[in-house]
C-alpha cells in the first residue's frame, strides 16, 4: 500500500477517514458545515415540513368540505406556501426543531434529510382545538351550514332561519330522549312549511299531532280539515311545548321502537313512514332529502 493510501468510511453522521503513513494511523473527522451547505440542508428541510402541512391540509379540507381537492383548479404551490406561513405565525402549539442535533446531522454526499416537527401536547384539563388532533384549526374552521348564503332563494332562507331558532331544543330533546336532532328538526320543518303553516302558526303545533281524545277541554285542539273534517289537532302555548311532546310521544308509544337505531337517520324515517306517521308515500325520502339537504346530520 503506498505510503499515503487513504480508505474511508461513513460514520452515519458525516465522513470519517482514517490514512496510514510513516507516522502510524491517523484519524480525521469531517462534522463541521460551511454557511451555504447548512443553507441548503435548512432549504431542504422547510420544503419536507411544507410538503406534510400541504398533505395534512388537503386531508383536513376534504374532511370539511366532502370536496375532493384534485377536482379544484387552484395554484397549488402558492397556497401550500401561504398555508404553511400562517401555519407558523398563528399556531402556538406548533414548533419545528431546526437545530443540528447529533442524530439529525446528515451526510451532505446524497442522504435524506430527516424531518422533525413538533406537536405540543394540550395541557391536562384544556381542551383540544380542533377534533383532528393537528392542530391546525386556525386554518380550516367548520362551516356554519345553517348561515344565509348569496344564492339561497326565500324558501331556502325560511328554512334556514327555522333551523337556527330550533336546533339548539333539537339537540336538548335529543340528549333527554335519544330522538336524533336531525331526524327530528326534519319533521318539524316538514309538518310545519318551515313554521309557516296554519298549524304551526295557530296551534303551535310542529310535528302534526292529533288529538283523539272525545273529552278534551276548550282551546285542547281544533279542527283544520287538511285530511277530513274530523281530523282534531292538538294546540300549544308555545313552540317548546310542542317539541317537548313529540319526544314525550315517540318514547312511550309505538315509536319508541326506533330508538334502537341511535343517529342512523334513514333507518328513522323509513321506520316512521313503516309505522304510520305520515300517509305520504314519500315522507321517508323527503326526511332524508331535508337532512343531506341542509345538513342537519351535524346536529347530531
Amino acid at each position: 500500500m503506498s505510503t499515503y493510501q487513504q480508505k474511508s468510511f461513513d460514520s452515519g453522521y458525516g465522513h470519517a477517514r482514517y490514512s496510514r503513513s510513516s507516522n502510524g494511523l491517523s484519524y480525521s473527522s469531517q462534522h463541521s458545515m460551511s454557511a451555504g451547505e447548512m443553507l441548503v440542508w435548512v432549504l431542504r428541510r422547510l420544503a419536507l415540513i411544507v410538503e406534510r402541512l400541504f398533505v395534512i391540509g388537503k386531508y383536513q379540507f376534504y374532511k370539511n368540505t366532502a370536496v375532493a381537492p384534485s377536482t379544484m383548479k387552484v395554484p397549488v404551490a402558492k397556497l401550500a406556501i401561504v398555508g404553511a406561513f400562517a401555519f407558523f405565525v398563528f399556531r402556538k402549539d406548533a414548533s419545528v426543531e431546526m437545530g443540528m442535533g447529533t442524530r439529525q446531522r446528515a451526510d451532505m454526499g446524497g442522504r435524506p434529510v430527516a424531518e422533525t416537527v413538533a406537536f405540543e401536547e394540550p395541557a391536562e384539563g384544556k381542551p383540544s382545538k380542533n377534533k383532528s388532533g393537528w392542530g391546525l384549526g386556525s386554518i380550516f374552521e367548520s362551516k356554519d351550514y345553517f348561515a344565509d348564503e348569496k344564492g339561497d332563494d326565500a324558501d331556502t332562507r325560511r328554512t334556514k332561519a327555522y333551523i337556527r331558532r330550533f336546533k339548539d331544543m333539537a339537540i336538548e330533546e335529543a340528549k333527554r330522549y335519544g330522538i336524533p336532532a336531525s331526524v327530528k328538526m326534519a319533521q318539524g320543518i316538514l309538518e310545519t312549511n318551515s313554521g309557516n303553516s296554519q298549524l304551526a302558526k295557530k296551534n303551535n303545533n310542529h310535528f302534526g299531532v292529533k288529538c283523539f281524545s272525545r273529552t278534551c277541554r276548550k282551546g285542547h285542539c281544533s279542527n283544520f280539515g287538511d285530511d277530513s273534517h274530523k281530523d282534531f289537532f292538538r294546540k300549544y302555548d308555545n313552540a317548546w311545548e310542542s317539541w317537548r311532546a313529540h319526544s314525550k310521544m315517540i318514547v312511550s308509544g309505538k315509536y319508541k321502537t326506533l330508538l334502537k337505531h341511535g343517529d342512523d337517520y334513514e333507518a328513522w324515517a323509513k321506520g316512521l313512514k313503516k309505522l304510520g306517521y305520515a300517509t305520504a308515500s314519500h315522507y321517508d325520502k323527503t326526511l332524508v332529502e331535508l337532512i343531506e339537504r341542509y345538513h342537519l346530520d351535524e346536529l347530531d
